[in-house]
């Protein structure tokens, strides 16, 4: 590995601790309740009069906002990978439905500046929940690389954990989400920081309900695996470039 990977990762790995360290003072956004759900579509939802996709638009609501549900409708829609039923909600004082495909409980996320793919997950984690606990620090050996793991715990349930070496870094969410509903964080994820690229490599396989069972890509930078029932975790992959000499 050259001088100048090296450098960049080690700049990579101090980001990446003083994201976990100031996550332990950040002030949690408000956790939601059952019956209000957040816009994770980039380009924002359409609230229509009836439960249709040709129905009239009733106003729009933007991606990061929140809405009031009402109720689940028994009508279903299959949007590419993603399929849901539609939603009767409440939004600034108007009534509609709205595909429920892309509402979340989990927050969406803040647009923050990042080049390695990896960061994604800490930067999330640190804005988006409240940290349980400090930051559980250890070290292991690989051959001749030391790698650093960090674990932090937030009052959800939700968990992360990172590893970090000179070879690259490695970091796993685990959520109390279905597959599905990773997805849709990690296309939001992507979206917000301009890596809409990746999204092209990524592939899906359903289970035999016609759910989402397991997304990933042939690179191994991007995995979405179940871990339980509606456990689910997100693993994204940076590795530091090496010089061929």
């Amino acid at each position: 590995m050259g001088v100048q990977s090296m450098n960049q990762n080690l700049k990579v790995m101090k980001k990446l601790i003083v994201i976990l360290v100031s996550a332990i003072g950040l002030n949690a956004f408000a956790q939601d309740s059952p019956k209000h759900m957040n816009v994770l579509a980039v380009n924002g939802l359409n609230m229509r009069s009836k439960p249709e996709s040709n129905a009239r638009v009733v106003t729009k609501v933007d991606y990061g906002k929140q809405v009031e549900i009402v109720e689940k409708t028994q009508v279903e829609l299959n949007l590419g990978w993603v399929s849901d039923h539609w939603y009767k909600v409440r939004f600034r004082g108007r009534e509609g439905f709205i595909y429920g495909g892309y509402l979340s409980h989990l927050p969406a996320p803040n647009v923050q500046q990042t080049q390695a793919i990896s960061d994604l997950l800490p930067l999330y984690g640190a804005s988006a929940f409240e940290t349980d606990g400090s930051v559980i620090e250890t070290k292991e050996w690989f051959g001749n690389d030391t790698v650093k793991i960090q674990v932090v715990k937030f009052t959800n349930g939700a968990e992360l954990e990172l590893e970090l070496g000179k070879n690259g870094s490695k970091a796993v969410l685990v959520l109390p989400a279905t597959v599905q509903e990773a997805y849709v964080l990690v296309e939001a994820l992507l979206k917000t920081h301009g890596m809409t690229s990746m999204l092209d490599s990524l592939r899906f396989i359903r289970g035999r309900d016609g759910m989402l069972k397991r997304v990933n890509n042939a690179s191994g930078s991007i995995l979405i695996r179940p871990v339980d029932k509606e456990v689910t975790a997100i693993t994204l992959t940076h590795q530091t470039a090496t010089d061929q000499h």
